[in-house]
């Protein structure tokens, strides 16, 4: 069919000027010759140690259409691993043109309707230190020192490539932190925002939005249709997020995921992605409107109306986030589509798609975690026009953050990490949306959080220090020692959301329980023995689930490996049961309860990097049945607090939980 070339969303950094030039090429030299025994050199991981990262290039990707009905033989593996051979050296050969030898935050994915494939894969090229990736030891990459840029948090900034050679049309200036390297206007990335970087204000979640029709075809005419699609789609969602940037007066794009999903007769797209103010990158321009007959008096007036209003949301949105650079002149952008669409984020919320927000370092134990669904169906789709399609599927999400932000503002302030949206077209005129987040709350008067450095540091010298560190325990604990280590431990809040919106705080199965001395043999051996946080002898561990990698105020003690779990449930009185939302709402609740107690049964207490990968949907209305597949993974640990050691003997562990009001206030 055809390969997509790369969709020009990284405005790479690196290092430029006469001074730069022999250190790239040192550096390139180095990394290149560490990475010649590896065909394709990426990294999944989005977060590392400072200094690992020494230049960002910017966002590589590559998509391709393919036929299913090619395949000969099913079951055997040989196409469809030379199909993504072919992708992983397109995403190679981009991250070469922009100068990196390494891309960073890879990810790959797929969407399919009936015989089409869309093969997708993105990253961020990089240059990485040759000296960590030599050492590999924690103890060796900490005692690296870093250079004067690394330690001002600008050297990622800076570009790899070659000034005189770029990839692509861009403009560059001298780094606002050091003077001395060359950076771009803007940067996007897949990663997490780097540890030593210089960031100005908060971040906000920026999101563009998309929906294309196409004609219901069969075979290698569908097929070529998506492909002649796809560029323009990538083109304008890419414009979308660049003004969008430029409205929040902002200059970066981090953890940016582009999912592009295909249906029978629509093709939609979604970028999400965290906005943040780089201190060393310039400060982006304005939006400035261009009438297209200059001639019209009413028309002008209305142009000049719309062009006060932008002027005046950067000025808010630069209040908002804290941001103040020295404003430069507007630049003239065109496509001005949905700019100012975008519903506000009301006062004392925060959004991100990243784990954690840049410019809040007070972080509370008190999170939240939830997981929403939201079917829609489409009325007559063929009569709606592009602009139509779009502003149905954008106030879809637009409405749905409304939703969150209502049910959670009994937490403000508080901010939503790690926003994870994923759409799907289950059936013709049905649009799907999913999301996974955590609602974290922060004290404005006092830092309550442990970073997540000393955490992976605590981590990574227990493993090395301590002999216990199995998977699964082969002896169980002294009932001495469990009773020493038992602590007080805040109940578990995780909710679920479905289409009606309602949100409802879900108690696990072990925590019903919880008032039954001895109820389960499980549960009082797993109290007892296997767990190193344990309740009283009335009480059963909560497990505690969450997005994220860590948990603010906690150390996770032990990893006791992955988890990966398929539920399927069908019904055939939906209605009965409440409908759709009634029928995802319990579903949800119960994988949730299952995964709780898989996790206590392996001993844990916590479950981090939780992700729903996939919740398939299908119903039929006229014989009131539905069916429904969801696919949830996380990792289960041991975690403790420091504060739980310290108030372990003498606060009285509590057990029960006051359930919310019908208004959706989540209390514990």
């Amino acid at each position: 069919i055809m390969h997509l070339p790369d969709n020009l969303l990284g405005m790479g950094s690196g290092s430029g000027g006469k001074d730069g030039v022999p250190l790239k090429a040192l550096y390139r030299q180095q990394t290149q010759s560490a990475f010649e025994h590896r065909e394709f050199p990426f990294f999944t991981l989005t977060t590392f140690p400072p200094g690992f990262l020494v230049h960002v290039g910017g966002v590589v990707s590559a998509r391709s259409v393919k036929l299913l009905d090619r395949i000969h033989n099913p079951d055997e593996p040989e196409t469809r691993d030379a199909w993504w051979a072919e992708i992983r050296q397109e995403i190679k050969s981009h991250g070469k043109a922009l100068g990196c030898h390494a891309v960073v935050g890879y990810s790959e994915s797929t969407s399919i309707c009936e015989e089409v494939c869309i093969l997708s894969a993105s990253g961020t090229a990089a240059v990485l230190n040759p000296k960590m990736l030599q050492d590999c030891s924690t103890e060796g990459c900490s005692e690296h020192r870093l250079d004067d840029a690394s330690s001002l948090g600008c050297s990622f900034c800076h570009i790899p490539y070659d000034e005189l050679n770029m990839p692509f049309p861009a403009h560059l200036t001298y780094c606002y932190v050091c003077r001395k390297q060359k950076v771009p206007d803007v940067l996007f990335t897949t990663i997490e925002p780097p540890l030593e970087a210089a960031v100005t204000g908060k971040g906000c979640l920026i999101q563009a939005r998309l929906c294309r029709q196409k004609k219901k075809t069969q075979g290698e005419a569908n097929a070529t249709a998506i492909s002649n699609l796809l560029p323009f789609m990538e083109y304008e969602l890419h414009t979308q997020l660049m003004n969008k940037l430029k409205l929040r007066g902002m200059n970066a794009l981090f953890g940016l995921r582009i999912q592009i999903t295909v249906g029978e007769n629509m093709l939609m797209g979604l970028a999400s992605a965290t906005g943040l103010y780089l201190t060393a990158l310039p400060s982006p321009g304005g939006i400035q409107i261009a009438g297209k007959t200059p001639n019209d008096s009413s028309y002008e007036q209305h142009i000049s109306n719309i062009q006060k209003k932008i002027n005046d949301t950067i000025i808010k949105n630069r209040e908002i986030y804290e941001i103040n650079p020295p404003i430069d002149d507007a630049d003239a952008v065109e496509d001005i589509h949905s700019l100012l669409t975008d519903t506000p984020t009301p006062a004392g919320f925060y959004s991100c798609n990243t784990e954690i927000m840049p410019g809040i370092n007070n972080w509370t134990s008190d999170l939240q975690m939830f997981t929403t669904v939201r079917v829609f169906r489409l009325n007559n789709v063929t009569g709606l026009t592009s602009h139509g399609l779009n502003k149905a599927f954008s106030d879809l999400c637009e409405n749905l953050l409304k939703t969150l932000y209502f049910k959670l503002r009994s937490m403000v302030p508080c901010c939503l990490c790690h926003v994870n949206f994923n759409v799907a077209l289950p059936e013709d005129e049905l649009i799907q949306v999913s999301v996974t987040a955590v609602a974290i709350t922060y004290d404005k008067d006092q830092a309550q959080y442990v970073t997540k450095v000393c955490t992976d540091k605590t981590i990574l010298k227990a493993s090395v220090e301590n002999e216990d560190q199995l998977q699964f325990t082969l002896e169980l604990c002294m009932e001495s020692q469990s009773s020493q280590s038992a602590l007080h431990f805040s109940p578990c809040k995780t909710m679920g959301i479905t289409e009606s919106g309602n949100l409802q705080q879900v108690t696990p199965a072990a925590q019903r329980v919880a008032s039954l001395d001895k109820a389960s043999p499980l549960a009082e051996a797993h109290t007892h023995h296997r767990s190193p946080i344990s309740c009283t002898t009335s009480t059963v561990t909560v497990v505690e689930m969450t997005p994220l990698s860590f948990i603010p105020g906690a150390k996770i003690a032990k990893y006791l490996g992955i988890i990966n779990m398929f539920f399927i449930r069908e019904t055939t009185s939906l209605r009965e049961e409440g409908g759709v939302s009634g029928f995802l709402h319990a579903f949800i609740a119960e994988v949730f309860a299952i995964v709780r107690a898989h996790v206590a049964a392996l001993g844990g207490n916590a479950v981090v990097s939780y992700i729903m990968k996939q919740c398939v949907f299908m119903e039929n209305a006229n014989k009131n049945q539905a069916q429904c597949l969801i696919n949830v993974s996380g990792d289960a640990v041991n975690l403790f607090r420091d504060a739980d050691v310290e108030s372990a003997p003498s606060q009285p562990q509590t057990s029960g939980l006051q359930i919310g009001n019908g208004s959706g206030d989540v209390v514990t």
